[in-house]
């Protein structure tokens, strides 16, 4: 049975334009994510304290993007008043971008498959700016994806899952309230 079922696969990839239909599908997902992503920095950043005080000696204006190389989907985030702000998609004269080397990288960390410290530690991302402005930037990534992400995918994607309190679930659950408003507001 399973050397029919790989038959099948390997019939399936060897269709013509079956890599460009993969390469498209990956290119969606990712922009998909990235989508979601931005948005819930700004409504990550409304309702936890712990991100708030993690960006505050932030100089104001700082400016960082996340994306996928080549030409693939990115996301431009911003400080500004003490909040982080999402700018839109692409690269907007970033500071410091955060760039995966390609689309197979990226789903494994945007698809909570991979932590962003074991990407970088694999040679996964690219930094384009300062590297410990880099990382503290990846430090308020964790903190977004530990109020995205439920509590058994944390411990494959953080090095340290952060214990939660009460307050800490009903700020995920303000998070989780907020966020698709945020997208929606951000995609018309």
């Amino acid at each position: 049975m399973n050397d029919t079922f790989g038959n099948m696969i390997n019939r399936i990839r060897g269709l013509p334009g079956y890599p460009a239909l993969q390469t498209r599908v990956k290119h969606i997902l990712c922009d998909t994510v990235l989508s979601v992503l931005g948005p819930a920095f700004e409504v990550v950043g409304r309702y936890v304290p712990e991100f708030r005080k993690e960006i505050e000696p932030w100089e104001e204006g700082r400016r960082f993007s996340i994306g996928v190389l080549p030409n693939g989907p990115a996301v431009t985030l911003e400080k500004t008043g003490g909040r982080i702000r999402y700018l839109g998609k692409g690269m907007r004269s970033p500071h410091i971008s955060m760039a995966f080397k390609n689309y197979d990288s990226a789903l494994l960390v945007l698809m909570s498959i991979m932590g962003s410290h074991q990407a970088f530690a694999e040679n996964r991302i690219l930094v384009y700016g300062d590297l410990a402005k880099t990382m503290e930037i990846n430090r308020v990534v964790n903190i977004v994806n530990a109020y995205l992400l439920p509590g058994f995918i944390l411990k494959t994607v953080l090095k340290r899952p952060p214990k939660m309190g009460i307050k800490n679930y009903i700020s995920k659950g303000k998070v989780y309230a907020g966020l698709l408003p945020a997208v929606v507001r951000h995609m018309i």
